[in-house]
C-alpha cells in the first residue's frame, strides 16, 4: 500500500465539500472545512456513516488520471515529508508514497511522468504580483530587470521605440539605479537619446520614474511646475525638470496619457492578464494575490475566467485607502455597498484582503522611519494617507468581514499600522481575519510583540534583497541590514511568513526570491547579514503553504498532501540537493494545474 492513500467523503452537512481522509487502521472522524460546522467519517469497510456517503476521489474506478514517480517530491508540509511518487485524480492528490505502491492505480489511461531524478515541489503561490501591470509590460512594454547599464536600458527602449507608432507612448519597468554600472538615475536627456519622438515613461522598482521630453511636454512639465502634493519632481542645477518624478508627481502624466473608454479598458487588461498569466505557469507560479485591484480590474479577471482562458489561480486584493490618493474620497462608503467580503468565490477566482498603503520605499527614502536616512533626510508623515484615520478605515474593513493587507516598508509606519491592528482586534475579537503587514522591512519588538498576539502575518518580498538590496548601503547604517527582512525572527515568534515576488517591483521568478531568502546576497555580491537567513525547505514552504494560508486556502493547496488540489511544479533538478547559489538557476520543466499539464518546457 501507498504512504499515505486518499479516500474521500461528502461532508454529512451537506455543504458542498469534500474531506479527506486516510485510510489504516479503519474508522476516524475528521473535521470538515472551516467553513462548515460538519464532519466526515472514512472506513475502508463500513462504507456508508449516516448522511455520508463514501467514494474515492476519482471518478475512473480507482485509477489514477496522473502519475509522478522515480524522483524526490518535496511535500512542503509542516513535517517535511518527501515521497518518490504521486498519483493525481479528479484533480486532487489521492496517493503518496513509492514508485511500486501507485501501479495498482495505474491503467492504460493513466499519465505517467518519469521524474528520472528530477524534483517535483507544491505549485508556487505569488502570494503579491501585480498580474495585469506586469501583462502590461509583456505586451506592449520593455521589462529592464537585465539592463546592467544606462546605455543597455537605452538599446533596449530604442528597440522598442522602433516597433511603436509615432506618437505612441512607451512605457517600461524594473531599473532601479544601483544596477546600473554608472551607478546614477537615468535621466530625459538619456531617454530623449534612444526615443525622441515617442514619450517614454519607465517606471523605477518602487515609487517614482523617469520620462523623456516629450513625455514632459505633453504632460506640461516645466522649470516652472510646482510640486504636487506628496510628490516631487527632480530638477538640475537650472531648475529644469531631470525627468525623474517620485511619488505623486506620476500623477500629472494622467491627463497626457491617452486614456480608453471603460471597455476598452477591460478588454486592455484581459489581453495583460492572459499574457502574463501564461508566462507564470512557465515559473511554476500556479496561484496569486494581485493586491490593489480596482473594478474593472476585477471584471477583466471574471471575464477571462468566464471564457476558459485564466490558467492559473488569482485572489484578488479590492484597492481601499493610501494606494491612489485621488481615489479616496471615491472609497469612502464602498464597503457598506459591495454585499460582499474577504474569501468570496471559489478555488479560481476569490476576494482577497483589502489592500491599503502607508508609506514608500527604501530605496526612494520614502519609507517611514524612526530615524532619519544616512543622509539626515526623513520621510513625511502623511505620505500616502491620513495616518489619524487610519484605525477608523480597518475597523469598516475588519466589520465588515474584510481582512486588510497594508504596504508598510519603514518601521515607524509598520508601528502604526501594528497599533491600528491591535485597537480594532481588541473591539472585534471575534471576526475570522487574517490582517497582514506587507513588506515589514524592520519589524520593531512592539511591532513583533502585536503580530505574535493578533495572529497579524507579514507578506515579504525576499528577492528585493538581490535586486535592490546595493543600494540599502547610501540608505541606511550598514549595521541594521542584518535586520532588513527579518524571516527567520518574524518566524521564531510564530508569525506567518508569506513570501513573493511583487513583480513589477522585483522579476517574478520565484527561485530568485527562495534564493535571497536563504543567501541574503545582492546582485553585487554584497550581504545582508546571515542572521536572519532560512533553510531552503522553509523558503519553500514561505512561497507555497505561508501563500495559501492568507487567502484561506491552506487545506486546500500549498502543499503536496492527500485530498488537496494537484498543483505541481516539476524542476530541472532536485531542490534539496543543488548549491545555494544554484537555486537562482533553477528552471521548471512541468506545470501542473488541478491534475491538468498546463506547461511543458521544450
Amino acid at each position: 500500500m501507498p504512504d499515505k492513500f486518499a479516500v474521500v467523503f461528502e461532508c454529512n452537512a451537506n455543504c458542498g465539500m469534500v474531506a479527506a481522509g486516510i485510510t489504516l487502521p479503519l474508522v476516524e472522524v475528521k473535521d470538515c472545512w472551516p467553513q462548515c460546522s460538519g464532519t466526515v467519517r472514512d472506513s475502508m469497510t463500513e462504507g456508508l456513516f449516516g448522511k455520508g456517503r463514501f467514494y474515492l476521489l476519482n471518478k475512473r474506478g480507482g485509477t489514477a488520471d496522473l502519475v509522478l514517480r522515480n524522483g524526490p517530491i518535496y511535500s512542503a508540509d509542516e513535517a517535511d515529508n518527501e515521497y518518490s511518487a504521486m498519483a493525481i485524480s479528479g484533480g486532487r492528490i489521492i496517493a503518496l508514497g513509492k514508485a511500486d505502491d501507485m501501479e495498482p492505480l495505474i491503467d492504460e489511461d493513466t499519465g505517467i511522468v518519469d521524474l528520472a531524478g528530477r524534483c517535483a515541489v507544491p505549485g508556487i503561490v505569488d502570494s503579491h504580483n501585480h498580474l495585469p501591470t506586469a501583462g502590461a509590460m509583456m505586451h506592449e512594454g520593455v521589462l529592464l530587470f537585465d539592463a546592467a547599464s544606462i546605455s543597455q536600458l537605452q538599446r533596449k527602449v530604442a528597440d522598442k521605440a522602433r516597433k511603436l507608432a509615432p506618437g505612441q507612448w512607451l512605457r517600461g519597468a524594473g531599473w532601479i539605479e544601483s544596477q546600473f554600472e554608472e551607478r546614477r538615475m537615468p535621466t530625459r536627456w538619456d531617454l530623449d537619446d534612444a526615443s525622441p519622438d515617442n514619450p517614454v515613461v519607465l517606471n523605477r522598482l518602487f515609487g517614482m520614474c523617469v520620462v523623456n521630453s516629450r513625455a514632459l511636454e505633453l504632460a506640461g512639465i516645466g522649470k516652472d511646475t510646482p510640486d504636487p502634493e506628496r510628490g516631487k519632481i527632480d530638477r538640475d542645477e537650472q531648475g529644469r525638470p531631470t525627468g525623474v518624478l517620485r511619488a505623486g508627481a506620476r500623477v500629472l502624466l494622467q491627463d497626457a496619457m491617452p486614456q480608453q473608454e471603460e471597455t476598452q479598458q477591460v478588454k486592455s487588461r484581459e489581453r495583460y492578464i492572459k499574457e502574463a498569466a501564461n508566462e507564470y505557469v512557465r515559473w511554476g507560479i500556479t496561484s496569486l494575490i494581485d493586491p490593489g485591484v480596482d473594478p474593472l480590474t476585477m471584471r477583466a479577471y471574471q471575464n477571462v475566467r468566464e471564457a476558459g482562458d485564466l490558467p492559473l489561480r488569482i485572489n484578488m486584493m479590492p484597492v481601499w485607502h493610501g494606494l491612489r490618493s485621488w481615489q479616496d474620497e471615491a472609497l469612502e462608503g464602498r464597503l457598506g455597498h459591495l454585499g460582499i467580503y474577504t474569501n468570496f468565490g471559489d478555488e479560481w477566482l476569490r476576494m482577497g484582503a483589502l489592500k491599503m498603503a502607508i508609506d514608500g520605499g527604501l530605496g526612494s527614502k520614502t519609507a517611514l522611519m524612526h530615524e532619519p536616512y544616512i543622509d539626515g533626510t526623513t520621510s513625511e508623515i502623511p505620505l500616502r494617507l491620513d495616518s489619524d484615520r487610519l484605525q477608523q478605515w480597518f475597523t469598516e474593513g475588519q466589520s465588515a468581514g474584510w481582512s486588510i493587507g497594508i504596504h508598510c516598508c519603514g518601521d515607524l509606519a509598520q508601528d502604526m499600522a501594528c497599533e491600528a491592528f491591535d485597537g480594532v482586534v481588541e473591539k472585534l475579537p471575534a471576526a475570522d481575519v487574517r490582517h497582514n503587514i506587507i513588506h515589514g522591512y524592520f519589524a520593531t519588538d512592539k511591532a513583533l510583540d502585536t503580530m505574535q498576539r493578533r495572529n497579524i502575518a507579514v507578506s515579504a518580498q525576499p528577492g528585493f534583497i538581490w535586486i535592490e538590496g546595493d543600494i540599502y548601503f547610501d540608505v541606511v547604517p550598514e549595521e541594521k541590514l542584518s535586520d532588513f527582512k527579518p524571516l527567520k525572527t518574524y518566524s521564531e515568534r510564530g508569525i506567518l511568513v508569506a513570501a513573493n515576488s511583487d513583480m513589477t517591483s522585483n522579476h517574478y521568478n520565484p527561485f530568485w526570491g527562495i534564493h535571497s531568502a536563504v543567501t541574503r546576497k545582492t546582485a553585487r555580491g554584497r550581504v545582508l547579514g546571515t542572521s536572519e537567513a532560512v533553510d531552503r525547505m522553509h523558503a519553500l514552504r514561505m512561497f507555497t503553504q505561508n501563500g495559501a494560508y492568507l487567502t484561506f486556502e491552506e487545506n486546500e493547496k500549498g502543499s503536496l498532501e492527500l485530498g488537496k488540489l494537484a498543483d505541481v511544479a516539476v524542476l530541472n533538478d532536485d531542490f534539496a540537493a543543488v548549491g545555494s547559489d544554484e537555486l537562482r538557476d533553477l528552471r521548471v520543466d512541468m506545470t501542473i494545474i488541478d491534475g491538468e499539464v498546463v506547461y511543458r518546457r521544450r
